[in-house]
């Protein structure tokens, strides 16, 4: 997966690293067989491309989860201060008490 591809040799330094630092996020998800949505990578652009902070992305992508919430079909990225984390590593701290010692 190309992802970002626009932005390799801008001529913006910072925009560069952020496109870097999104793909290398994106496809450590990739790796672990996890999708991410067409929003994250809307998203991703936005930052990227310096038109939202990086704390108005995580805002979006946080509401975005709460949307998504109850309807959700396929995996992404989940936050780790997210309720949904919270929830994941306490039922994997109940099935696998000997990993967390």
């Amino acid at each position: 997966m190309v992802l970002f591809e626009e932005y390799k040799n801008h001529q913006d330094p910072f925009v560069m690293e952020r496109a870097n630092n999104w793909a290398i996020a994106i496809r450590l998800q990739c790796v672990d067989g996890l999708n991410v949505s067409g929003f994250l990578i809307q998203v991703a652009r936005q930052e990227i491309e310096g038109k939202i902070t990086m704390n108005e992305a995580k805002a979006l992508i946080d509401e975005y989860y709460e949307q998504m919430h109850s309807n959700r079909s396929s995996y992404e990225i989940v936050p780790l201060d997210s309720e949904d984390s919270k929830r994941i590593t306490e039922y994997n701290k109940a099935r696998r008490p000997w990993l967390y010692k």
